[in-house]
């Protein structure tokens, strides 16, 4: 599990700074965010863009949560996967407001063998395998990313959703679905299931590709680790967050036994004229 100390959390997601300068944005999308009928199937996909809902390159799917209106974990079906995009199919057959989790984890560092400095992704499983006979590791890093994002079966309903408790996530403490221009929505940014302070969140709003200026906003966690977003347009909206540890100078930059932690996090939303 991940565990970062105050003193070493590092906000990555800087105001400002244009889209191209940051790192690939990571989001799932579903093709409908509140649905009705008997049971009703939307469908989500999974990608990893520059442009924000372009569909570049597909991010690949590794634990998935789903949790129900009742607080019951629920299975996809219809996975598939393309070059652009993973895809999966989510059957809804209660009322109310569902939260869906992906969550990936990595390791990534470098290491030095033969005088020569490389870098390298791996597992906690496959990291024995990854690393070079003879190599000395230089730096290693642990991560956990988590994409989330919400939907709904006719009314949404009361959202009281538990945390889950691994890496960052956003627990809503208002409407996430059924969002209309002039709405607002409270949230608390976790990190282990516990609340993250004076933290920066990103929030970007689709179609960044078709105009000159990012129309990004940043928002800051307060001291219970919440903060609201209003939602001042209609479109579909990207919400994030980056937290890390940077070693203090002199020091390691990660060893096998103590890695640095990493932790990243976005959600996606719908928002409708009202």
């Amino acid at each position: 599990m991940l565990k970062l100390k105050p003193r070493l959390l590092l906000l990555a997601l800087a105001a400002g700074l244009p889209l191209a300068a940051q790192a690939h944005m990571t989001w799932l999308l579903p093709n409908l965010t509140q649905l009705n009928g008997k049971e009703p199937v939307v469908s989500v996909d999974a990608v990893v863009s520059e442009d924000l809902f372009i569909f570049e390159r597909a991010l690949k799917l590794e634990t998935l949560r789903i949790t129900a209106p009742d607080g019951r974990a629920l299975e996809v079906e219809g996975r598939s996967s393309a070059r652009h995009r993973e895809s999966f199919d989510l059957k809804l057959s209660q009322d109310g407001t569902y939260r869906i989790s992906h969550i990936s984890q990595s390791l990534f560092g470098s290491y030095k063998l033969a005088g020569e400095t490389k870098r390298f992704r791996s597992t906690a499983a496959t990291l024995d395998k990854d690393l070079p006979a003879g190599a000395e590791l230089l730096a290693l890093t642990q991560a956990v990313n988590r994409q989330q994002t919400f939907v709904s079966k006719e009314a949404p309903g009361r959202v009281a959703f538990a945390p889950e408790g691994q890496g960052l996530e956003f627990l809503p403490l208002g409407a996430v679905t059924d969002l209309s221009h002039g709405d607002q929505t409270r949230f608390r940014l976790l990190l282990d299931g516990q609340p993250v302070a004076d933290a920066a969140v990103k929030l970007v709003r689709e179609g960044n590709r078709h105009r000159y200026k990012l129309g990004d906003l940043t928002l800051k966690t307060d001291a219970q680790g919440e903060f609201t977003v209003a939602w001042s347009e209609p479109g579909r909206y990207w919400l994030g967050a980056t937290v890390g540890e940077r070693p203090a100078p002199g020091a390691s930059s990660g060893t096998r036994q103590a890695p640095l932690k990493r932790a990243s996090l976005s959600a996606t939303f719908e928002v409708l004229p009202k």
